[in-house]
């Protein structure tokens, strides 16, 4: 019982422990990145350029467009 308590534990603290560095799809073609670097990345894939329209509410991170 005490091992189980104790991996449970532990695997949900490491899931806690890593940040989110995903591009979600919010609203109209407006995406959200933890980071200005990360949304550039995610632009650079497409050979798009990076278009930030601003800061994700109650939330880090920043909302951008990628234009062709």
């Amino acid at each position: 019982m005490n091992r189980l308590l104790l991996l449970t534990l532990a695997i949900a603290l490491a899931g806690c422990g890593v940040p989110s560095n995903e591009v979600v799809r919010m609203r109209d073609g407006v995406l959200r990145a933890t980071t200005t670097a990360d949304a550039a990345a995610y632009c650079q894939k497409d050979r798009t350029t990076l278009r930030v329209v601003g800061k994700a509410p109650a939330e880090g991170g920043v909302l951008f467009v990628c234009d062709r």
